[in-house]
């Protein structure tokens, strides 16, 4: 008979399982047929309860005094869970060690439900306790309270197990057999849930989803393609207003006519065309839907390549099929194309499944995988939300090298693999989304990646530069040395493990074998020689850093006569030589690995991608280790610099400009360029952009915004703030943003151009805003930016301290977000090597260089504060160079016209409350008004 369940949950003093006490238990037993009983207690934890506490959980120290302590109620809560089974919600990471600290005895199984949805659920992505009872539609009215948690967990436990029944029985008894011999306390869920499905009628669903797409066929430009009368595409949009299934609410802007227009007259006339858009235009159809029209007409392709996630998930989600919506009859092909890392290589994959056993990380991406086979498309590895330790493992199964579509391989032969099916689809669109990075690593390879296409479009065009930079540059951080050295040694264990499946008496694996058991000795050689390198390497960066200086290099010709740079160049060499003999021994154990006949050695898919990996990766530090050390090109910025996470030295290189290799790589063969987003001008015009990108002669559009932002947002700039390089500013800044987010009562962002500050002022601010109800959160200090924008828009009265993240991309619209704050105005870290290197090409640096992209970053910033027509908001700038120097006018006039008022900071909260008080109805911002669409924002 099985035994009983209990969920439970657990309410601390804090987050540390070591340290904070437990101020409240609640548990369910139950069992598939219903509860049996339930427990629940306060627990005094002979301490006063934190404000942040306090406000999540509504308890208060009162409630707690006569509470009995954890020694009484220990016991109880022992008797209350032994024998059974234990549930809860992220208990293995965080309740289970709390029981553990404190000495609480407890069953060793226990069904940790987030971790089984992210293997039932894959692609949900979120599994909070909330995004869990969100999604089965549990009725969860109260929240962070142990007893009703508990029960939230108990539903979801049964929901997760419903939903795992209908996997077909060879799946699940798959994942009970990978994580049996695993250490995870939950790894008991699956095979509870093959022996149930056993007694079941089978579900009938293929492990792998079938193509849906069998007869694609690639698009084919037309030699005689007549010119789209701009009427066309102008038709299509003012189709809009009479879609209310496509569009619930819309209104044509008279910006976005005339950008669709322009871009329609850009794509037949085949130019070179910059246009800026403000926020709320709706850029992204006013380029689509011409771009869907001059597809179709001309049997041609159209690339529209994003920077951000968001924008590329707006596209593919919600834009894309709108115009495919209204143009019914048009045949309108779309797809996203990514880099073939991102996909899933079946042949890998199922190398790995009939391979030894698994290491408990493996075992839990394989279970996930497999679950996730049965439902995606794609095969794509941004549905699986991968984390950090998933995606270290991830390039073993993924679709690696060029290999992967062979005609050889059963999955390309039966048209099932997704590397190839996404090739073929973008081959057969109109339409495909790429982004700045792929459009980019098109160029390296010679256009292998992209299909053949004429016209681009590029939107968030502003990071095209920095993108370049990263795509034509070189990074090795002296970790990745050790991981090569590391992956190069396990090869031999791995093969000699495959080998003893194979016959033995064939010639070809023992030749291999023999090959290959000399990779350890040349890794064991090479290491020493790469400590010496790098050590060497982070003395020079030490003793040549300036005092109280980020630990960051620019590595000069004045810098390489320097006397102990002979000692880093000899260094290099022997490192180089044993580099190059390990690469040797890579390549040649690779051409024989894809010379021999597959006759049954174990695993020969995932050792032939770990050689080839390997290869690549030692070439790769070989040739920009050689390009960055040995030689002193003018052309290329090179520095070192400190790993942030271990200390560890990092050496890298860009080009000093992407201009030419942009002009001749991207804009030379297409016909049609166009860029475009919501900050492309600088000091009232393109110069400073189309410098940078290397199109000074491409023709330009700025349309402003349909938001009357007179209505809308208020500016507020000191009068009596110290400069940002006082000593007093930070402490001065945190006073200012405490009383400016009193009088918002939160629904604030703050930007910062440093994580230093962010930190300083987080832990300034937190417990004085804590006390009044308003809840402080710090990128990187609680949680993840997307973590961050859910938990503001969940619980308004908070505050969000960002960095770079939060400049851009981030769409928070309505009363959530009422108040910006900008710390200091965004111009670049001085001493940073590339923007050094890059602003000595200047004769008036800071004029010409650094003030123009400051404004843009500035530009970027105030975009977040107003995303809709009816959004009403304030900016306070806290940084009193904008009114003190004379530059300090070119921010000021980059942004849309709005009231702007230099005020004491003082008096900033009376300003704040009074302009968030004002009455909407009086005023063009009705809520009664469409919000635009097809604008993903700057």
């Amino acid at each position: 008979m099985a035994p009983d369940y209990v969920a439970f949950d657990l309410e601390t003093t804090g987050l540390d399982t070591e340290r904070d006490s437990i101020v409240e238990i609640g548990a369910v037993c139950f069992s598939y047929d219903g509860v049996i009983d339930s427990y629940q207690t306060l627990v005094n934890p002979r301490c006063s309860l934190p404000a942040p506490v306090q406000v999540l959980t509504g308890l208060r120290d009162e409630d707690l005094r006569d509470a009995p302590p954890l020694e009484v109620v220990a016991a109880d809560f022992e008797r209350f869970i032994a024998g059974s089974v234990l549930v809860g919600h992220n208990i293995c990471g965080f309740d289970l060690p709390v029981l553990d600290a404190q000495g609480i005895r407890r069953p060793d199984a226990a069904y940790d439900t987030q971790r089984i949805a992210s293997i039932v659920m894959p692609a949900l992505g979120q599994y909070g306790l909330a995004d869990l009872v969100e999604h089965f539609a549990i009725d969860f009215p109260v929240h962070h309270r142990a007893l009703p948690d508990a029960e939230a967990a108990r539903s979801i436990f049964l929901a997760l197990l419903d939903k795992s029944l209908e996997l077909p029985a060879e799946v699940l008894g798959q994942i009970a057999q990978w994580l049996t011999p695993t250490a995870f306390p939950w790894r008991g869920f699956f095979r509870d849930a093959w022996e149930i499905a056993a007694s079941r009628p089978p579900v009938k669903r293929s492990m792998i989803r079938e193509p849906a797409e069998r007869d694609l066929r690639p698009v084919k430009p037309r030699q005689d393609a007549a010119r789209v009368a701009v009427e066309e595409p102008l038709a299509v949009l003012a189709a809009a207003a009479s879609r209310p299934d496509v569009f619930e609410q819309f209104e044509e802007r008279s910006e976005q006519r005339q950008m669709l227009e322009a871009v329609c007259g850009a794509l037949n006339d085949g130019t070179r065309f910059m246009v800026e858009a403000g926020t709320g235009t709706g850029k992204s159809l006013a380029y689509l839907i011409p771009a869907a029209c001059q597809a179709t007409a001309s049997g041609g392709r159209v690339v529209v390549s994003t920077s951000t996630i968001n924008l590329q998930e707006q596209l593919t989600r919600k834009d894309i099929p709108a115009v495919q919506a209204l143009m019914p009859n048009a045949g309108v092909l779309a797809c996203q194309l990514k880099g073939r890392r991102n996909y899933l290589c079946l042949r890998r994959f199922d190398a790995l499944r009939n391979g030894p056993a698994l290491s408990d990380d493996e075992a839990y991406l394989a279970s996930r995988v497999l679950v996730w086979l049965g439902e995606t498309g794609t095969g794509d590895r941004g549905e699986l939300r991968l984390s950090p330790e998933e995606e270290a493992l991830w390039w073993r199964i993924s679709a690696d090298r060029a290999e992967c579509t062979n005609d050889n391989s059963p999955f390309v032969v039966d048209g099932r693999c997704f590397l190839l099916r996404a090739r073929r689809r973008a081959e057969a669109s109109h339409i495909v989304v790429v982004n700045h990075a792929l459009l980019l690593s098109d160029i390296g390879t010679g256009g292998r990646v992209i299909p053949p296409y004429e016209q681009v479009v590029i939107d968030e065009a502003h990071h095209l530069e920095d993108e370049a930079t990263r795509q034509f540059g070189f990074n090795c951080r002296e970790k990745d040395l050790d991981a090569l050295l590391d992956r190069c040694e396990a090869i031999v264990p791995a093969l000699q493990n495959a080998l003893r499946t194979a016959p033995v008496a064939l010639d070809a694996w023992q030749q291999i074998a023999s090959m290959a058991a000399g990779l350890p000795e040349a890794a064991r050689s090479a290491r020493p020689r790469v400590r010496e390198l790098c050590g060497l390497l982070a003395a020079f960066l030490t003793d040549h850093s300036l005092p109280g200086e980020e630990q960051k290099l620019h590595v000069t010709t004045s810098t390489r006569v320097q006397p102990d740079w002979s000692s880093v160049e000899i260094a290099w060499e022997n490192c180089r030589l044993t580099l190059n003999d390990l690469a040797g021994r890579l390549g040649k154990l690779a051409e024989r690995l894809a010379d021999a006949e597959k006759v049954g050695m174990l695993n020969q898919e995932l050792i032939v991608g770990d050689v080839g990996r390997c290869l690549e990766d030692a070439q790769g530090y070989l040739a920009g280790l050689s390009q960055g050390l040995e030689s002193d090109d003018p052309e290329r910025i090179v520095w070192l610099e400190a790993d942030r996470q271990d200390g560890g030295v990092i050496v890298s290189w860009v080009p000093l400009s992407v201009s030419d290799l942009l002009r001749e790589g991207l804009y030379a063969e297409r016909k049609t360029v166009i860029l475009t987003g919501a900050t492309l001008r600088s000091q009232g015009g393109f110069a400073y952009l189309q410098s940078r990108l290397g199109l000074d002669d491409c023709e330009t559009l700025a349309l402003g915004s349909p938001f009357d932002f007179r209505r809308a947002a208020l500016v507020l700039c000191p009068r009596d703030m110290p400069d940002p390089q006082s000593p007093v500013f930070i402490d001065r800044a945190s006073q200012t943003i405490i009383d400016v987010v009193r009088a918002s009562r939160g629904r604030a962002l703050v930007l910062f151009t440093s994580h230093a500050m962010l930190r300083a002022t987080h832990n300034t601010i937190s417990a004085r805003l804590q006390e009044e109800g308003i809840t402080v959160l710090g990128q990187g200090i609680s949680g993840s930016p997307r973590q961050l924008v859910r938990m503001l828009r969940s619980s308004p009265e908070s505050v969000i301290l960002g960095t770079s993240s939060f400049w851009e991309g981030v769409d928070i619209p309505g009363d959530t977000l009422s108040l910006l704050v900008i710390a200091r105005l965004p111009f670049a870290v001085p001493t940073d090597p590339v923007y050094a290197a890059r602003a000595a090409l200047y004769e008036d640096s800071f004029s010409q260089f650094a003030l123009p992209q400051a404004v843009i970053r500035f530009k970027q910033g105030f975009g977040r504060l107003i995303r809709s027509r009816t959004d009403r908001g304030v900016l306070v700038v806290l940084d009193p160079r904008i009114v003190a120097k004379q530059y300090g006018a070119s921010f000021l006039q980059a942004l849309p016209p709005c009231p702007i008022k230099q005020v004491p900071v003082r008096q900033m909260p009376d300003e704040i409350e009074a302009w968030l008080a004002r009455p909407g109805g009086d005023s063009p911002l009705s809520a009664t008004l469409p919000a635009t669409v097809g604008d993903a924002g700057a």
